[in-house]
């Protein structure tokens, strides 16, 4: 399976976590796309990279995956990159574009709401209802790796059964 893995990229830690997941991914048979990984695109000593070069890579590295595995997050570029590719796989070509699907691991969501507390005092997390609405249209929404690699397998048996149909 092509999965291209989006997510916040811009801190350290966000750039370790995304290339330790896509070597964990990519030890379980899959291609993995990371844009971390994306030269020349983010050689940022280069001033010739515009916001239209990195938006053709990541477009074409889109369109040549089968699934996109985003971190939920408040991230833009990952909820582009998320409704983009939902609108391939609904209403381009379902059998190459099999959907989207969210990694949760954000341990303010395991906090319960407390209705008594307002704002910034509740300490629930908080995700957009859009995004987790279409996640959860799509492929769904994992909370933890296991889970993740789990509902991979799950995905690409059910596409690979439809294959030999």
């Amino acid at each position: 399976m092509r999965i291209y893995w989006g997510g916040p990229m811009f801190t350290a830690a966000e750039v370790a976590y995304n290339l330790v997941m896509a070597a964990k991914l990519r030890e379980r048979g899959h291609v993995v796309y990371c844009p971390n990984e994306s030269e020349p695109i983010n050689d940022k000593t280069r001033t010739d990279i515009t916001a239209e070069k990195i938006y053709r890579a990541d477009i074409e590295a889109l369109e040549d995956a089968n699934v996109y595995v985003c971190q939920v997050s408040e991230d833009s570029g990952t909820n582009w990159e998320a409704g983009y590719f939902d609108c391939l796989s609904r209403h381009v070509d379902s059998a190459r574009y099999w959907g989207v699907l969210g990694l949760a691991t954000d341990i303010r969501l395991n906090v319960v709401p407390r209705p008594d507390q307002a704002r910034a005092e509740n300490m629930a997390g908080y995700v957009n209802p859009f995004v987790s609405g279409g996640l959860l249209r799509s492929l769904g929404i994992v909370y933890d790796e296991e889970e993740l690699f789990a509902r991979l397998e799950e995905i690409e048996g059910a596409h690979r059964g439809k294959a030999s149909e």
